[in-house]
């Protein structure tokens, strides 16, 4: 059994400004959202009927019909999120509980985490996700937890299982076990490159190589973490870093693997093309200061996220009305 926490932060006026000009500028795509993300509507069939539901909603019922989570914590818009799902969330026995991403951090997380408040912004992705952790079942034991995205609708109730299930037997050997996702094409149904490495793990697949051998990769939504095996002080370094393209996060990128002791790391990815899962899993840890495994997996469609451009709007859209 698991605890789940579903991240479901947002960002202020002005940064939200800033990222659609990042947006338009490195992915030429336009930033439609203006609103409370996980609270944009997306329309799916069910039954043959057409229903309409916030994208969170699609992660929620997932979450409460999956026999190993035990508990729910939802960390976002505490607010709109009563306002919004109070009512679908009382039909279910299934404890749930809603963190308000304004709240600050305790001195008990702060002292107990050994957090750095000027690194870990109490509403920032790190900020949320140690808040969540510290009121779970999990934390109290001092476990792993479930932390899920709230913008992957087309992420599946057996994709969540199957990842638990290779994931707890990580657990005491790893921090941080992220599925990695096979994209078995040059790009994925929405247009996105995947990262391509060796794949040189325990878990092979059969798919599509390149020259160099190399399959491509791509992150789901999903992560099983234990706080307390790592430093979560680098949390938001990590995130900010995810969007690669984007011209500063690469020389960020290049900065913190060669302070780490890897200073090839680009010219083994765009020159020798020999970067290994296996490498990735060690550059990442020393990073982290805490163990971090990828498990190479099939499905697509769990990588499939709501960032709120018109494009992903559009393409899930489609994508939840296909059968």
């Amino acid at each position: 059994m698991a605890s789940a926490i579903l991240m479901a932060g947002y960002k202020n006026k002005m940064e939200v400004r800033h990222y659609s000009k990042i947006v338009a500028e490195h992915y030429g795509e336009k930033f439609i959202e203006t609103g409370y993300r996980p609270l944009r509507e997306f329309k799916t069939v069910i039954d043959g009927q057409t229903k309409s539901m916030p994208v969170i909603q699609f992660s929620l019922e997932k979450l409460f019909a999956s026999d190993v989570i035990d508990e729910i914590i939802i960390v976002g818009h505490q607010m709109l999120l009563e306002q919004r799902l109070g009512r679908f969330l009382k039909k279910f026995e299934k404890p749930c509980r809603l963190i308000n991403q304004n709240t600050r951090l305790s001195k008990d997380i702060l002292d107990r985490f050994k957090i750095t408040k000027r690194k870990v912004k109490y509403n920032s992705i790190g900020g949320n996700l140690i808040k969540g952790y510290a009121v779970s079942k999990a934390c109290q034991e001092k476990k792993h937890a479930l932390f899920v995205a709230s913008d992957s609708p087309l992420t599946t109730r057996e994709f969540i299982e199957q990842f638990l299930r290779l994931a707890v037997k990580h657990r005491d050997e790893a921090a941080i076990i992220l599925p990695a996702i096979l994209i078995d094409a040059q790009k994925d149904k929405m247009g996105r490159p995947p990262l391509k490495m060796l794949n040189d793990s325990e878990y092979q697949l059969p798919g599509l190589m390149d020259s160099y051998n190399r399959q491509g990769f791509r992150l789901s939504s999903l992560m099983y973490a234990n706080p307390h095996l790592f430093d979560m002080n680098t949390a938001n370094t990590a995130y900010s870093l995810r969007k690669a393209l984007n011209p500063n996060a690469q020389l960020k990128l290049f900065k913190i693997t060669r302070k780490l002791g890897y200073p090839n790391v680009y010219s083994k990815y765009f020159v020798r093309k020999d970067l290994s899962i296996t490498e990735v899993e060690n550059i990442t840890s020393a990073f982290f200061k805490g163990k971090l495994k990828l498990i190479p997996l099939t499905d697509e469609k769990s990588t499939y996220d709501y960032d709120g451009t018109d494009v992903e709007y559009q393409m899930l859209t489609k994508m939840l009305h296909t059968p």
